[in-house]
């Protein structure tokens, strides 16, 4: 008998950065600010300034100009899914070995770096990032969506892992916040912006560990 999952809020996690003045921003990229408005009727609203990959953010393959799948068009099934978490603390480097043994097909692979306990107070651009090999290898296991807690999959001077998921149709979610979430299984909730042919978006995102419901 085929085994379903249950939403459960309780058990979610949000694994979201703030987003505020302080949020580390990309150099050359817009520092996001917000502009806060109070109204002779007492009412509050805010003008909002910020990069479309400010915070925790997804890249859509729209994010390179020559693919057509903008953040607006990313299927649900690859936004509302299972997730693997690895943790990867001890890497600077993520190789593919890290991958070694995992099922992920149809999955998210969430990546767990050291960046979730320094939370980028360090050196902001000395982070973790992937290798072209790993990242050629998640693909090759069909991975549905590629998250990691650091402001990058690639290293600095290179943009290759984001070329090569992005050009399989495979978002990037970067900047995310792992540093309670142990390694396992469990379900991702990770939702942008609708924005109209957008490359990218910042995202709330929440896990949920996967609890079996038997139907029978």
């Amino acid at each position: 008998m085929e085994k379903k999952y249950s939403l459960m809020p309780d058990r979610m996690v949000d694994i979201t950065r703030p987003l505020s003045e302080n949020t580390p921003f990309w150099p050359g990229d817009e520092q996001f600010n917000r502009n806060l408005i109070t109204a002779a009727d007492g009412f509050v609203t805010s003008g909002l300034k910020m990069s479309s990959h400010s915070g925790t953010h997804m890249d859509a393959p729209a994010h390179l100009a020559h693919c057509d799948i903008t953040v607006d068009n990313i299927p649900l099934t690859k936004l509302i899914l299972k997730a693997t978490v690895v943790d990867c603390i001890s890497k600077k480097v993520i190789g593919e070995d890290m991958l070694s043994g995992l099922s992920l097909q149809g999955k998210a692979l969430l990546l767990k770096t050291a960046s979730s306990v320094s939370n980028h107070t360090e050196d902001f651009m000395n982070y973790p990032s992937l290798t072209v090999s790993a990242a050629e290898t998640a693909r090759e296991m069909g991975i549905a969506l590629l998250g990691i807690d650091s402001v990058s999959v690639d290293p600095p001077e290179s943009s290759n892992a984001h070329r090569i998921l992005l050009e399989a149709s495979i978002p990037i979610v970067e900047n995310l916040m792992l540093n309670e979430i142990d390694p396992g299984e469990y379900l991702l909730i990770c939702l942008p912006l609708r924005i109209e042919s957008g490359d990218g978006s910042p995202v709330r995102a929440l896990l949920q560990p996967i609890i079996p419901v038997d139907l029978r």
